[in-house]
């Protein structure tokens, strides 16, 4: 199998997705999405000639068995047709595969599954193991002795997978726009900032957080980003080098709680994601609910600020709404609140239902006082009462008095423009403000407004 390998991809709502990553390897046949469900048919309508299929989760139904008949059928197809040569590779972040797939492998040698134990299937994986194949260049995995499986070539592969795809990668940064960097320089790097960014849940803030970090950072800001979120901990889905640190350090797994309870020693608990920009959180395997229990919680958090604050000049929360009552006290050391809000009615009211739930009317007009409205996905063809839902109306309406304790008028920090690109960041490591030269302008703007603070 050589680099113009033709290759069928079969991976559902990931295909434009885990196509890019495969196209500097492989021609890949098809380029709509194909279900397991769907496949056969496919192959007899096209009848396409391929060296390979590569299989992903999203492949897949929830319906285990008659996935499996599926599948059977599509292999039964192709041994018809004398294709045993074709590979079929199996990446799946699912454990449960290798045990419905065993039965499989052994009668057909020509299908490989491969497990990443992690939260999602980066680049570098699908990249090194079509390398790995191509280095098998078409040679059997069946033991000519006996004729059975082999399993050291499986083992070798996993070893050598896990050793070699966490390694960086190159990545082409957006050039810096000239006008928004005058703009921030105007403001002096001894600057120092606390930012809380916050929301109901679902509205963006995680992805406002990993966005306004990674630019601050490339205007030559020192930012750390601080995520409260110890439940979904979404923050490690935009930054797969930190949950891949953490599943090999303690310290890092543990890295917000180390952080909390020591922050002078950030060095080494924090998670350096290069040169300048630095996050504390949790990793998807932190399970200690005792030391949870013990180290996050309001005063320590006050204490972490406290100690950091000359650090760096950024300190950015991932705050939902609904930790605000776990960190009232902690309130008054934030600078400034980025509150994010779509331009959807139901944004806008969930908004104000929350600040009515989760704050007393004192503390939820502090909120009010110290925030500016970010409109998050912003939707160009979003309508209230017949006209455009601009952003001035978002934040015109959430302080129209729907809630009698939030009527300060805020400041609009800016609006990130709706992208089809949003969710594959988390896919990707490549976040929004690195796609094009609008996102990059977009959170410039936001970033410049947050760090003039309230005034």
């Amino acid at each position: 199998m050589g680099d113009g390998m033709k290759l069928l991809l079969v991976s559902g709502i990931m295909q434009q997705i885990v196509a890019g990553y495969l196209t500097k390897n492989a021609d890949i046949i098809n380029s709509a999405p194909l279900e397991v469900k769907d496949l056969l048919t496919f192959l007899e309508d096209v009848n396409p000639t391929l060296d390979g299929l590569l299989f992903t989760d999203e492949a897949f139904s929830r319906q285990e068995e008659q996935d499996k008949q599926d599948f059977i059928a599509v292999l039964n197809w192709l041994n018809k047709g004398h294709r045993q040569s074709v590979k079929i590779m199996v990446i799946s972040r699912d454990f449960a595969k290798e045990g419905q797939f065993a039965e499989l492998s052994q009668k057909y040698t020509s299908l490989r599954i491969f497990i990443c134990d992690y939260v999602r299937v980066p680049r570098s994986f699908f990249e090194q193991t079509l390398e790995v194949l191509r280095k098998e260049n078409g040679q059997s995995t069946v033991d000519s002795e006996n004729g059975e499986r082999t399993e050291e070539p499986e083992k070798k592969l996993r070893s050598w997978l896990i050793n070699r795809f966490s390694k960086p990668q190159n990545k082409t940064e957006i050039k810096i726009t000239d006008g928004l960097t005058r703009e921030l320089e105007n403001i002096s790097r001894g600057i120092s900032r606390v930012i809380a960014i916050t929301g109901h849940r679902g509205c963006g803030l995680t992805s406002t957080v990993a966005n306004i970090a990674y630019e601050a950072s490339k205007r030559g800001l020192n930012s750390l980003m601080i995520d409260l979120d110890v439940e979904y901990r979404s923050i490690n889905m935009y930054y797969g080098s930190f949950g891949e640190q953490a599943k090999r350090d303690e310290v890092i797994e543990a890295s917000l709680i180390r952080t909390l309870a020591r922050p002078q020693d950030y060095l080494k608990t924090a998670f350096n994601i290069k040169e300048n920009l630095w996050m504390t959180a949790l990793g998807y395997g932190f399970t200690d609910r005792k030391l949870l229990g013990q180290f996050y919680n309001c005063r320590k958090l006050v204490g972490l600020v406290s100690v950091l604050r000359n650090k760096f000049n950024l300190i950015i929360l991932d705050m939902p709404m609904d930790l605000l009552p776990t960190f009232k006290e902690a309130i008054i050391h934030v600078d400034v609140f980025g509150l994010c809000v779509p331009n959807n009615l139901y944004a806008v009211l969930s908004t104000l239902r929350n600040i009515e739930v989760m704050l007393d009317k004192e503390s939820a007009s502090y909120l009010n006082a110290k925030s500016r409205l970010i409109v998050t996905k912003y939707n160009d063809r979003s309508r209230f009462k017949e006209n455009i839902f601009i952003p001035e109306k978002v934040n015109e309406l959430l302080t129209s008095g729907l809630n009698e304790s939030f009527t300060y008028e805020m400041k609009l920090a800016g609006h990130v423009p709706f992208s089809s690109k949003f969710d594959a960041q988390i896919e990707t490591d490549i976040p929004l403000v690195n796609t094009s030269v609008e996102h990059e302008q977009a959170y410039g703007n936001i970033l410049l407004r947050l760090m003039e603070g309230i005034n």
